[in-house]
């Protein structure tokens, strides 16, 4: 097959910080390249274009789906930008996208209270990752949890992100969605998955416990 990739569609790194006017967006989503190449892309081009329509701002890491024949040039085409490093992405985001597994550098860098999908092992796990996500309160999701085919994975983690950043009761959006009830291991900071807080020696809290608690 030939490339779909041009040099008159490919784009210089970013060089200066993006200016996102949060009057003018409801939220900020980032998506971050994998070291795999070939890890599946979260979000299609339509699904980002429909986000950027309804006032998300969408931020993509350089080459982050070059092996897959998707330029940077048309990501922006779909309303997206393009940033070079992840860490000024994840500064950005209000919600962070990555296939692979969040690295400590990485999560160590998440703001308060930010929401994070990706996959999740928990053999690499570590008290100090727990630790982190306490403090700042993250929402993590694991999408491998829902043993998704890789045909699936961009529908469910649009519909995953549609959940997250356009309910006004996060708590009340994870009741009524399957989907957000199988794959959260992080609530609020609270490891809520058995296994990953037995592999990083924390406390584990009950996911349906915590969000029906109306206190």
């Amino acid at each position: 097959m030939p490339s779909l990739i041009k040099p008159e569609h490919t784009l210089e790194p970013q060089l200066s910080p993006i200016d996102i006017d949060t009057n003018e967006v409801r939220a900020t989503i980032g998506m971050l390249a994998s070291a795999d190449t070939f890890a599946p892309i979260m979000l299609s081009l339509k699904h980002i274009e429909r986000l950027v329509d309804e006032r998300v701002a969408v931020l993509i890491q350089r080459g982050l789906a070059a092996e897959h024949e998707i330029s940077d040039y048309q990501f922006t085409e779909y309303g997206a930008d393009i940033m070079e490093e992840e860490l000024p992405i994840i500064s950005l985001a209000n919600l962070v996208l990555k296939y692979e597994p969040f690295s400590p550098e990485e999560i160590f860098f998440l703001k308060d209270k930010q929401v994070i999908i990706s996959t999740v092992s928990s053999e690499t796990f570590t008290p100090e990752m727990a630790q982190f996500l306490h403090e700042k309160k993250i929402i993590a999701v694991g999408i491998n949890f829902l043993n998704l085919a890789s045909n699936k994975i961009q529908d469910t983690v649009n519909q995953l992100v549609s959940s997250l950043i356009f309910s006004k009761n996060i708590s009340h959006s994870i009741q009524l969605n399957p989907l957000l009830l199988k794959s959260i291991y992080c609530y609020n900071g609270e490891i809520c998955n058995r296994t990953i807080a037995e592999s990083a020696g924390v406390p584990w809290k009950d996911l349906v416990e915590l969000c029906w608690n109306w206190n």
